[in-house]
């Protein structure tokens, strides 16, 4: 009989770092778990696990995780892989792809349960979880009514719910034809309102939308000032509407001239829709691999798994997700898996040098170009 008590237990942990021994031992029992939960319910997975002769008994160690077979995240741009009956599905997501190249991943309710509770977890554990305050949101993303199935657009609604809302404006709306247009004008006028009201406000989204509001204040000779509990949290890719990469030590002192919110306030969120699990910066901006999944990075040509430091493809593992065989997974994305933060925080962290595989995926930075005018 199939069971997913190893893994309710590991997301029963709330301390999103609490990296042990302890923890190990829940991890590989999680991962052990949802490989059987997959090779039963998904004749894909258990092909690829035959293929490579790979039995879920061989992963005793936490460094064993990474050999488990994965899934390439091209893959999902090209099929939909399902581990469970449709009608068990409750929430499809599609990445921001381009020409063509959108991934989608689905959950069921326990999936995006665990998924959501993680996110919490990961934020509470970061000191970002403020159920007594009161903040006002300005989000750089797709309001709710044109967002679709865009899963950054959900990630950021998802973001505003960390500190009790006054008020949540979006600085992407749709037109009278319901497309979405970037709306720079009120974004300054609502950033002269919630200055005026005097509660902390917390800037969620795309940081090419972000940068282009602060630059285009700093040159109208406009400045605010908010409460010090205010903070930005931010994710989707780090380029201008013209392409050129926004260095986060440039956009943290525009942030603190413009605004007063200083660069330890300020969170980066990396993720994928394939993996979906969210990672999030520290004071010294580091991406921390939370207890909930594990990351290294493997050599493009072999695949052989690389020692801490070394750049290669990242690869990701996690036992949260039972709807979608994407407990691991391959991306396109080329970095280094380091650790010893000087935040103190046990564990590794990412270390993002750039995109690799035949075609670029940019979808977000692409995106944030044609909205804002390129």
């Amino acid at each position: 009989m199939l069971t997913e008590t190893a893994t309710h237990a590991l997301f029963e942990q709330h301390d999103a770092f609490s990296h042990c021994a302890e923890n190990d031992v829940r991890f590989v029992a999680a991962m052990r778990e949802m490989i059987g939960w997959h090779r039963h319910h998904s004749r894909i997975y258990d092909g690829i696990c035959r293929q490579y002769g790979f039995e879920a008994e061989q992963v005793r160690r936490i460094e064993d995780v990474f050999t488990i077979p994965h899934i390439i995240v091209s893959a999902f741009k090209e099929r939909k892989i399902l581990s469970l009956p449709e009608d068990q599905i409750t929430r499809t997501f599609t990445s921001s792809g381009t020409g063509g190249q959108v991934s989608q991943i689905n959950w069921d309710a326990v999936s995006e349960r665990r998924q959501e509770g993680m996110r919490r977890d990961i934020i509470a554990t970061y000191g970002l979880l403020n159920p007594e305050q009161r903040v006002n949101y300005i989000v750089f993303n797709f309001e709710p009514k044109v967002a679709g199935t865009k899963g950054a657009a959900y990630s950021d609604l998802k973001y505003t719910e960390f500190a009790p809302a006054a008020e949540i404006f979006w600085a992407i709306q749709g037109d009278d034809c319901g497309e979405p247009q970037f709306k720079l004008e009120a974004t300054v006028a609502k950033l002269r309102d919630f200055e005026r009201q005097g509660l902390p406000i917390r800037l969620i989204g795309f940081p090419a939308f972000t940068t282009f509001t602060l630059k285009h204040l700093e040159e109208q000779k406009l400045t605010f000032r908010f409460p010090p509990e205010s903070a930005m949290i931010l994710g989707g890719g780090w380029k201008t509407h013209s392409g050129a990469a926004i260095p986060f030590e440039e956009f943290a002192a525009l942030s603190k001239r413009v605004l007063g919110i200083p660069k330890a306030r300020i969170r980066d969120v990396y993720g994928m829709v394939e993996h979906g699990v969210p990672y999030i910066t520290c004071e010294e901006n580091h991406f921390h691999v939370p207890i909930y999944s594990r990351a290294c990075a493997v050599d493009p040509g072999t695949l052989d798994i690389l020692p801490l430091g070394e750049k290669g493809m990242l690869k990701f593992v996690t036992p949260y997700i039972r709807s979608v065989p994407a407990i691991s997974v391959l991306s396109t994305d080329i970095g280094e898996v380091r650790q010893g933060c000087a935040c103190g925080r046990p564990g590794t962290y990412l270390v993002l040098r750039g995109r690799g595989g035949v075609q670029k995926y940019a979808g977000c930075a692409i995106s944030a170009a044609q909205l804002l005018g390129q």
